[in-house]
């Protein structure tokens, strides 16, 4: 599901990696991050978001932590240890985000989560905080 990247607002190129194993859920977060502009590249589960993280080098990652073959967690885990220093910021995306989660996602390294169903609000605000 790979497209030509396109600059944002102030003509940079901000690739986006969604990893999401949910065609639904992946094709919402793709038709909001394209409203405003931001490229996004799919991955259907943790193991093709590493590679893809690995080729693409984005500048974000929205991560669910639920899907088959490695989760989240792990996925996130494997994405820092290839990156080293130009680790890409990392979120969360679950529709189970009370606080045990939340505080499992801070200790694994988590810029932060996002709650599913994701307000478009919600993530344009993580978005624009995390690629500025």
């Amino acid at each position: 599901m790979q497209r030509e990247l396109e600059p944002d607002q102030e003509g940079c190129v901000q690739p986006i990696l969604i990893v999401e194993d949910n065609a639904v859920n992946a094709m919402i977060l793709r038709k909001m991050l394209e409203r405003r502009g931001y490229a996004s590249t799919v991955a259907v589960d943790g193991v093709e978001g590493v590679a893809l993280s690995a080729r693409l080098r984005p500048s974000l990652i929205l991560m669910d932590l639920q899907m088959p073959r490695l989760d989240g967690f792990a996925a996130a885990a494997e994405i820092r240890r290839e990156s080293g220093d130009t680790c890409p910021a990392i979120v969360a995306v679950t529709a189970n985000a009370e606080e045990e989660i939340r505080g499992a996602c801070a200790a694994a390294g988590f810029a932060c989560v996002l709650a599913k169903p994701v307000m478009q609000e919600d993530l344009f605000a993580t978005v624009c905080r995390l690629l500025t």
